[in-house]
């Protein structure tokens, strides 16, 4: 019986492609190298966060990671095995680039060492994959904060062909996470669940920091390192595509605990699950493959475990280690969304662009999209949102298609940043902490 469903499923999948209105828009001829995607995660589990622990003489504490060392993993589209380095650039606390020639040596922070691997014979979308662990011998990094991967093509070292964010920690204060129940004012019809988060931050009495630089909390969501929570004392940025807005507040002192305080983070929802390791469901081939059954609306609940927002190829073996043309499909049940609608996941790293933006099928009454998705378990969610006048999304919310429920769990992670006068001043992570609802003190 089970056969013949699997069976059923993959002629499901080859006849069904006919009706499909979008077309595919992915070019396979080009005399440069694409990048296809790029992903960070730490050396001992792709489910651990892109950060980098160091240590010096005012480190007091572990960080409780797993991982000293990230890998920085990137799918390549390219003719011949390709010709790449990497620089690596330090950030302040909003991710803008420091022009600070002695945090950001333009020589000593980049490297060329990265470990390629060939893509499956029958691979369409990729050719080859590579891959970066640092700390290594040619970088090494002596200084905490935001930092950005940027890779160049040798014979165009001018243009940045893709880039990615991580972290690099030095436990200097102890940091603390408390969640308690709250509500917001959701745009939608939704449960108005939300968090309150503080982050308490104590100094060790040896290391006589200065109040006034110890000045942001920035929190995420596990693995959604492109939307920011900001807590500051400084010129607060700009969110995330948000329509919300956050009450913050700081207070208290370093010597007893010094907090940073945001009010009204809806809980959002659990992720939803997309498990394409199944060889029998979702066979390799390069013709799209329409998902047996469309999303619907959530309201409040969720069918099976996520993975915190991850993706994991752990059961993926390294012949069928490949991209599948999906065809997603949305019912919204008849109503009708005066917003534009996107895909976000793990396998777009939870960033919403034109690429993954939905149609609206008329005659079956279902937003589509096809996309190419890495073959892996992946958590996914649907959003809403609109196009400013620059091209850039705005308004963006979980609430139409997500619904809203305290007890989603999502992890959050805490970074604290002091302002180092040293060098001209730059932005260092001086602690870290992470914890959920159902983890953390309350």
């Amino acid at each position: 019986m089970k056969l013949f469903v699997e069976i059923a499923f993959v002629f499901l999948i080859l006849t069904s492609n006919s009706s499909i209105a979008q077309e595919e828009n992915i070019s396979f001829e080009t005399k440069k190298p694409i990048v296809r995607f790029l992903r960070i995660y730490g050396e001992k589990s792709e489910t651990e966060p892109p950060i980098i622990v160091i240590n010096d003489e005012r480190t007091t504490s572990s960080s409780g990671l797993s991982s000293n060392k990230i890998v920085i993993e990137f799918d390549v589209f390219a003719t011949v095995p390709p010709n790449l380095f990497a620089r690596f650039v330090h950030c302040s606390y909003d991710w803008k680039e420091d022009e600070n020639i002695f945090i950001n040596e333009a020589t000593a922070n980049r490297t060329s060492n990265i470990f390629w691997e060939s893509a499956p014979i029958h691979s369409k979308y990729y050719s080859f994959r590579g891959k970066i662990t640092i700390p290594n011998e040619q970088v090494k990094f002596k200084y905490s904060g935001n930092w950005k991967v940027k890779l160049y093509d040798y014979s165009d070292p001018e243009n940045v062909i893709a880039e990615g964010r991580f972290f690099v920690v030095n436990q200097i204060v102890s940091t603390e996470m408390r969640f308690y129940s709250d509500f917001y004012k959701p745009k939608r019809n939704v449960t108005a669940s939300a968090y309150d988060i503080e982050v308490l931050v104590y100094e060790r009495k040896s290391m006589k920091l200065i109040e006034t630089h110890l000045h942001s909390v920035v929190l995420y969501r596990n693995n959604r390192w492109y939307e920011p929570f900001y807590i500051s004392a400084t010129s607060k940025p700009s969110g995330f595509y948000t329509n919300l807005s956050f009450s913050t507040s700081i207070f208290g002192f370093l010597s007893g605990g010094k907090v940073f305080r945001i009010d009204g983070i809806p809980a959002e929802n659990g992720y939803r699950v997309l498990d394409l390791t199944n060889l029998a469901q979702f066979p390799a081939m390069n013709i799209p493959i329409r998902l047996p059954l469309s999303d619907y609306r959530r309201r409040g609940s969720y069918l099976e475990p996520d993975d915190d927002g991850a993706m994991i190829t752990t059961f993926v073996t390294p012949n069928y280690d490949d991209y599948l043309y999906i065809e997603f499909t949305l019912d919204p049940e008849g109503w009708e969304t005066t917003n534009d609608v996107f895909l976000v996941g793990s396998f777009n790293n939870w960033i919403p662009t034109r690429e993954w933006q939905m149609y609206y099928d008329e005659k079956e009454r279902l937003f589509k999209l096809r996309q190419w998705v890495r073959r892996a378990r992946h958590n996914y969610m649907y959003a809403t949102g609109n196009f400013d006048e620059s091209g850039n999304i705005e308004n963006l919310s979980f609430e139409e298609f997500e619904g809203n429920t305290v007890t989603s769990g999502h992890t959050f992670l805490a970074f604290v940043y002091y302002r180092n006068p040293g060098f001209g001043g730059y932005d260092e992570i001086v602690g870290f902490a992470r914890a959920n609802y159902f983890s953390a003190g309350r």
